[in-house]
């Protein structure tokens, strides 16, 4: 692939993008926060890390086989959790009962995922959705109450009235599977990860190389969470699970390209002994002839994990989609924010060296000269 333009020197065009993507993200963030009227929904955090409540409707296999059947019960469903009626009861309920003043929005249920359970007579649409967050009900008494309506209204639809005959309607809490310990494990094993990283680099290469790609990886989780929350994919243990795949991955192009960077510097030094090396141009040089091989690598991993997030279930799209946003944000700090960062930062040493080396010689040469006399 044939650019004509230096890379790593437009790297303030480079630095800008990942920080507007931030800041969409933080209005995003604030946008969610403001509308919910709770700042623990300005990110979509799922049940694994949040708990939850499990809404069980036995209607038998004859009602669930069927796909068509099947998407018109997780409607009725979804409808019900997100029913004007309830939500307004709820709000009275916690301002009569518990004193408690909240907005209807907050109070409404976000399905998590959906399945169907058991066979036969006993086949159930499972539906997993969202409690009343802890800021209004840290002891789940309010959820407990929303989630009394929302059984007795499924009844009501469910009834015999209806021409429905023996459905069951249950519902049960559950608590986070995912609890503090393993998001502080997660954030352990990434700054491991990241240190190992940096040593390796830099034994490979050099500081410089060690640090470029570290800030790369660093760039790569930001944006990869920048992007989850623009567009509010729930966010589950599965996403701790894609953070560390895009870290073990990502480094791969950079690694290449930093390769390339050592080469071009042992055949410029060869050729211009004592020259000043511009590390933009080695940087350029080493960034365009690992363009082919990066582009071919991320694309064909990319097919793959598309394929998967569109047949997937809803399950294995929150761990799909992050990691594709991985790979998009990997690729960019792999071509534009690693090079330039080295180039930026290698240069900035070499001309401090060679200040610091003009300083020295001439001290050093009035001494020897004096000896000599």
């Amino acid at each position: 692939m044939k650019i004509n333009r230096n890379i790593p020197r437009m790297f303030k065009i480079w630095f800008v993008i990942p920080f507007v993507v931030i800041l969409i993200a933080a209005a995003v963030f604030t946008g969610y926060a403001v509308s919910y009227k709770d700042v623990s929904k300005g990110m979509n955090i799922g049940t694994d890390f949040a708990g939850g409540s499990v809404i069980n409707v036995v209607l038998g296999e004859s009602e669930l086989s069927d796909n068509a059947k099947y998407d018109a019960h997780l409607k009725t469903v979804t409808d019900v959790l997100q029913d004007d009626a309830i939500a307004e009861q709820v709000v009275q309920i916690a301002k009569e009962k518990y004193n408690v003043t909240i907005d209807a929005s907050a109070v409404k249920a976000t399905v998590s995922y959906s399945q169907k359970s058991d066979t036969g007579a006993n086949m159930a649409l499972v539906v997993k959705y969202d409690n009343i967050s802890k800021t209004y009900d840290p002891t789940n008494e309010l959820t407990n109450e929303r989630n009394t309506l929302i059984e007795t209204k499924l009844k009501e639809i469910y009834s015999a009235d209806n021409g429905y005959n023996n459905v069951s309607v249950t519902y049960s809490n559950i608590g986070a599977t995912a609890s503090e310990s393993l998001i502080r494990t997660a954030i352990i094993s990434l700054a491991i990860s990241l240190a190992i990283i940096l040593v390796y680099v830099i034994v490979r290469f050099e500081l410089w190389s060690g640090l470029a790609a570290v800030i790369a990886l660093i760039h790569d989780v930001a944006i990869m969470v920048a992007l989850t929350i623009i567009f509010h994919i729930q966010v589950n243990s599965s996403f701790i699970a894609a953070m560390i795949t895009i870290v073990a991955y990502s480094i791969n192009n950079t690694i290449v390209i930093f390769d390339r960077v050592r080469e071009n510097h042992k055949i410029e030094n060869k050729l211009n002994q004592n020259a000043i090396i511009d590390n933009f141009d080695i940087a350029d040089k080493s960034t365009k002839q690992s363009m082919t091989r990066t582009i071919n690598t991320t694309v064909t991993t990319m097919f793959a994990i598309v394929i998967f997030a569109i047949l997937g279930a809803s399950t294995v799209r929150e761990f799909a989609l992050p990691v594709i946003f991985g790979l998009i944000a990997g690729f960019y700090s792999s071509v534009f924010i690693s090079p330039a960062l080295y180039a930026l930062m290698k240069n900035a040493f070499d001309a401090w060296k060679r200040k610091r080396a003009s300083k020295a010689t001439p001290a050093f040469a009035g001494q020897k000269k004096k000896k000599n006399a």
